[in-house]
């Protein structure tokens, strides 16, 4: 008994949090209602990463449009090439990766399978129905983004890529924004002038850093200076005037604000003092009728000029074979009969998917979008709001504007929240399914004394 005594480790004193937990020393306490644990840190704008930051910038630069007008429709010029190498660098950088033992096994396979039937279905299309070189180019380089994006859901924490991807768009958008600064006084709108970025495009790149800051906000996790820095963010989208955008962002931001477990009294407090100043500004000045017609109110009739494309293509498909799988990635503008013009783009992504992918294709677009949203909302806290808000974002504005499945930064967010939403995680103790912990599967019973 007395070597045992000797043996045996001095019981510390117990501490503030042994004794508010009212536990022994060493053991873990009982779960306190209310007390969130320390997640991981989400950032608006960082370096670090550093690889992971580079990939991410690289393939956001790639998918951005270099030129006003132009889209790819076969051939190799200093453009193409040009891309075509970013995205080469950023999947070696993806390839030099280290992963964490077991990554794999933690990824679903659903959205490498749905995109790979999409893609299947635009190639068949483009060669049955149209030329079919440009077709197969565009699917494998859209592939290519795509694996990028895998390697890099494999390789890092959710945390670590959403910090990384905000990051790229917040600086790809403001040098864009900050060189293109003289469209503002020639059309009225924001448009990038290095890259020539659309006005619509700006607004998606602003829109994930402000829907994180948002979503840090709500959760309490946000510093003064970013709490603060959502005014100038937002700012910048209304001077796009990409009033889709802008419009369907406040409904998600509003969505957070709803689903959150709770709010900070410095948000409420915030979106106290907006909606009465929102409200006199709808109501007593000309600003938001301007932003909504672009200086004329009979602008908002812009959406005919997307209509006449929407009823020109449901005439466009002529063979049983265009109906079912479409005419392939490189159908871009269609013939219409219209003042002052011939042919139009087509302004949506569903009646993109309709042309070049056919009925079968959107099927398959159809049951992706909504397969990622259900998964986003279904991950546990904290990460559940902001992997589902950014996916909900670009999937409601595809309805309007092209490129959710092309080499766009839409498609760059939306796949990347289609990966995040599918991990195989472990879920916190109390949830259902079961009571998975972070350290591994459920726990059983308690064991009972020694027989």
């Amino acid at each position: 008994m007395t070597q045992a005594t000797r043996l045996s480790p001095p019981i510390p004193a117990p501490g503030p949090e042994t004794r508010r937990a009212g536990g022994v020393p060493g053991a873990p306490g009982p779960a306190v209602l209310g007390a969130a644990e320390p997640g991981p840190t989400v950032r608006t704008l960082t370096l670090r990463p550093f690889p992971l930051f580079l990939t991410c910038l690289l393939l956001v630069v790639s998918a951005v449009p270099w030129r006003k007008g132009s889209f790819y429709s076969g051939g190799v010029d200093a453009v193409v090439v040009a891309k075509a190498a970013l995205t080469v660098i950023a999947v070696v950088i993806t390839l030099l990766m280290r992963r964490p033992p077991g990554a794999w096994s933690r990824m679903r396979a659903a959205p490498v399978l749905w995109l790979g039937t999409y893609l299947l279905i635009s190639v068949v299309g483009g060669v049955l129905n149209a030329d079919g070189l440009p077709a197969v180019v565009l699917a494998a380089r859209l592939a290519l983004l795509a694996f990028a994006l895998v390697m890099i859901t494999v390789s890092h924490p959710w945390h670590a890529v959403v910090s990384s991807l905000s990051s790229a768009m917040l600086l790809l958008a403001g040098f864009g924004s900050l060189t293109g600064l003289g469209s503002l006084a020639e059309t009225g709108r924001l448009y990038g002038g290095i890259p020539p970025l659309n006005a619509n495009e700006i607004c998606l790149l602003v829109s994930v850093p402000v829907i994180v800051l948002f979503w840090k906000s709500v959760h309490g996790t946000a510093s003064r200076l970013e709490f603060f820095a959502l005014g100038p963010l937002l700012a910048v989208i209304w001077l796009t005037g990409a009033r889709t955008g802008f419009t369907v962002l406040v409904v998600v931001l509003v969505l957070l604000v709803l689903l959150a477990p709770r709010v900070p009294p410095r948000v409420v407090a915030g979106i106290a003092a907006t909606v009465p100043v929102a409200l006199a500004v709808t109501f007593l000045t000309p600003y938001v009728a301007a932003f909504a017609g672009r200086g004329d109110l009979a602008g908002v009739t812009t959406l005919n000029s997307r209509t006449v494309a929407w009823r020109a293509a449901f005439d466009y498909n002529d063979t049983l074979s265009e109906m079912l799988v479409g005419s392939g990635l490189a159908l871009k503008k269609i013939p219409v009969t219209a003042l002052y013009r011939d042919e139009q783009m087509l302004d949506s992504t569903w009646v993109s998917a309709m042309l070049q992918v056919g009925y079968l294709g959107m099927v398959v677009l159809l049951l992706f979008v909504l397969a990622t949203i259900v998964r986003a909302f279904r991950l546990s806290q904290p990460e559940r709001l902001l992997v589902a808000a950014p996916a909900l974002l670009v999937s409601i504005v595809s309805v309007l504007e092209s490129g959710m499945f092309d080499t766009a930064p839409a498609f760059i967010v939306f796949f990347t929240m289609s990966m995040l939403a599918h991990r195989i995680v472990d879920r916190p103790s109390g949830t259902r399914r079961g009571t998975r912990t972070a350290a591994g599967p459920a726990a059983g019973p308690a064991p009972g004394p020694a027989g």
